[in-house]
């Protein structure tokens, strides 16, 4: 009878180990999957050209001011280089918390409220994944932040895709290079498709593969998101 306890004592050990190692192994796959997912801010600012370079000072003021907050990865703005007075206020950070601490913070309470008074302000929070998998038949967005000591002679050249997506290519939302106010070598591209088969449309459309190679080795340092809408 001793024996027949012994075992059942011992399996039950080895049970309740098993199930803590599984439930220690869930929550790490949670953490690790917490961890690879940030928080990326597309906040669109359209002023009036009257209110542009009031706008822009502020704008400024509040990127080096929150570039100083725990949790930041980056923040910028950045201003359409075919369309100047629509600005973009672009932020990437650590996790919510860091997000709702910055939000709550004197430099934002007091920056942000005098900026929307200058024009019109829309924020978009977007998820930040390292490998999302998104449905091919939604509306998704790219964020594609590029380094290039050739910014203008660059910028030159993808006018004329900026035209043609707009102009011609069915599905898309939003096709536009935004250029950082803070550093001369740092330009973004901001596209919005509404599904993979517009996008797959773009990457064959002549305006897009005529200027494609004019374009090389120009940029380095590239930082590719792509995000659901």
């Amino acid at each position: 009878m001793k024996k027949l306890f012994l075992v059942m004592a011992v399996a039950m050990t080895a049970l309740l180990a098993a199930c803590t190692g599984n439930k220690k192994a869930n929550e790490g796959a949670a953490t690790a999957e917490a961890a690879e997912s940030t928080i990326r801010i597309n906040c669109m600012l359209t002023v009036d050209a009257a209110n542009r370079d009031k706008a822009v000072e502020l704008c400024k003021q509040l990127v080096a001011a929150s570039l100083g907050d725990e949790g930041v990865i980056d923040y910028d703005v950045l201003e359409s280089v075919s369309r100047p007075t629509k600005l973009m206020i672009f932020e990437t950070w650590k996790d919510q918390a860091s997000l709702d601490k910055h939000s709550a913070s004197i430099h934002f309470t007091t920056l942000v409220p005098q900026i929307q008074q200058l024009g019109n302000l829309e924020i978009k929070q977007l998820e930040l994944k390292k490998d999302p998998q998104l449905d091919p038949e939604k509306p998704f967005r790219f964020n594609i932040m590029m380094t290039t000591d050739k910014r203008d002679a660059y910028i030159n050249i993808v006018k004329s895709v900026i035209e043609g997506t707009r102009k011609n290519d069915v599905g898309n939302i939003e096709y536009d290079y935004f250029n950082s106010l803070t550093r001369s070598d740092k330009t973004m591209l901001l596209e919005i498709w509404e599904n993979q088969k517009s996008l797959d449309a773009h990457m064959v459309a002549p305006h897009f593969t005529e200027a494609r190679p004019k374009t090389q080795g120009m940029t380095s340092g590239t930082d590719f998101a792509r995000m659901a809408e």
